[in-house]
């Protein structure tokens, strides 16, 4: 999967604005429509807190 950076602004989390983001997909909110963008360390840390659901179900998962 090729990612695609582009100079914008933060929606996820910091809202910094005028930094390297990449597009996550579109917000879809009452028949509008915005991009969803966001930086390297929201990623991150959007990532690190998936990481931990994805081992928390596979613990509860395996306990069974």
């Amino acid at each position: 999967m090729e990612r695609y950076w582009t100079t914008g602004d933060c929606w996820l989390g910091c809202e910094r604005t005028g930094v390297q983001v990449l597009w996550l997909g579109p917000i879809q909110w009452d028949g509008w429509t915005a991009p969803f963008m966001a930086c390297a360390p929201c990623l991150d840390r959007l990532l690190a807190q998936a990481r931990a659901h994805w081992l928390r179900r596979l613990r509860v998962t395996t306990a069974s």
